[in-house]
């Protein structure tokens, strides 16, 4: 009979490498469709940020097509987060990588409230404020993430290189 040992609390959390693949691709599009969009909404259609609160300038062509881009990016990113928990927090407990994950962990939470805000809670007065925050909030992710990762990586080769 095999017994079953517990898994060593020292060793690093690893992802797979298809999982790894999966969140870059799907973080890839989203962060690029969201930038897409804010290009095309104050850079293509002559939009200024005022502009945008004051409800001035037609939408370019394009913001349609980036924002349908940006759901299904969407989709695909909160499947992939949904699926990286379990090992995420297992890494938590260990107290590794823990300030930047509960960031990214908020982070989402935070971006995913505000687009579902956008999309089903924002009048003509709030949609504004509202989306501002929301690719403010975005970019920083963006950024979030490669140092979420980054902290990740150096802490795994500290304690493979013990």
């Amino acid at each position: 009979m095999r017994h079953r040992h517990a898994p060593d609390p020292r060793a690093p959390v690893r992802l797979s490498t298809r999982h790894e693949r999966w969140l870059y691709v799907v973080a890839g599009a989203l962060l690029l469709s969201g930038i897409g969009w804010v290009t095309a909404h104050y850079v293509l259609a002559g939009n200024s940020l005022i502009a945008g609160f004051e409800l001035e300038g037609a939408p370019h062509p394009s913001e349609v097509w980036w924002l349908r881009l940006h759901g299904a990016s969407m989709i695909g990113f909160l499947v992939v987060v949904g699926a990286l928990l379990p090992h995420d927090v297992a890494r938590g407990r260990r107290r590794r990588n823990k300030n930047s994950g509960i960031f990214m962990l908020a982070t989402t939470v935070v971006l995913g409230l505000s687009g579902y805000g956008l999309y089903y809670l924002g009048d003509e007065a709030t949609r504004p404020w509202i989306s501002v925050v929301h690719w403010v909030i975005g970019l920083a992710a963006g950024a979030g993430l490669v140092l979420h990762v980054t902290f990740g990586r150096r802490g795994v080769r500290r304690i493979e290189s013990r």
